[in-house]
């Protein structure tokens, strides 16, 4: 004889599942006591962290970390992720729009005329350009959003040359020394990108 009715059998096995599945999903924070954080969590901690400070405009994914889950070594799991990130940061695409423009009374008698390609040669005003840009694009890299300074940078070209693109402060932007292998490779892809500064950089984050 069933004392219990189908309807309360259903509705408790449905509650059941519902604990069940959120214990196991935040089981986590719930055991948190019990819990150690594993030497890759931490890891994963510490690379969103310096990510978060490094590139704070870059939304990383890390979706990649489910996918690890099944890796036995801890040091293989961080360099694949890694990889990943790095992989992220070259496709990133570049925003070519900034309102920012440098006040006409900064410019000089030449401006005009040596913003006009001369062949292959960079204008002779060129540094001054570069001074100015470096402070209209406020020590920022304008693709990845990293502070840089103004030896570490380089000024990228909208247009290029071969397109008609001239030394318009319009036509510039500034951008960290991996910005410009990286969109430059884009434009070329005979261009080596195996030695960037961020690969140094993630890797020393694994101890």
């Amino acid at each position: 004889m069933n004392f219990l009715g189908n309807d309360f059998i259903i509705s408790s096995s449905i509650w059941l599942i519902v604990v069940f599945t959120f214990i196991f999903t935040f089981r986590k924070k719930i055991f948190s006591f019990y819990y150690k954080e594993s030497d890759f969590d931490k890891f994963v901690t510490l690379l969103k962290e310096y990510l978060d400070e490094t590139y704070p405009k870059i939304n990383f994914n890390f979706h990649f970390v489910e996918t690890l889950e099944d890796e036995p070594n801890p040091d293989a799991k961080k360099y694949a992720l890694i990889d990943n990130i790095i992989n992220q940061y070259i496709t990133l695409e570049l925003n070519s729009t900034h309102n920012k423009s440098i006040p006409t009374n900064k410019l000089w008698g030449s401006y005009t005329f040596n913003s006009k390609p001369n062949k292959t040669k960079l204008p002779e005003d060129w540094l001054q350009r570069k001074a100015l840009i470096f402070e209209r694009d406020e020590k920022t890299c304008q693709r990845c959003s990293k502070k840089t300074t103004i030896q570490e940078s380089d000024i990228f070209m909208l247009t290029p040359l071969e397109k008609g693109g001239q030394y318009y402060f319009e036509n510039l932007l500034l951008v960290c020394i991996d910005c410009m292998k990286i969109e430059n490779h884009k434009r070329d892809t005979s261009l080596n990108l195996k030695y960037l500064d961020i690969k140094d950089e993630l890797y020393s984050l694994v101890k």
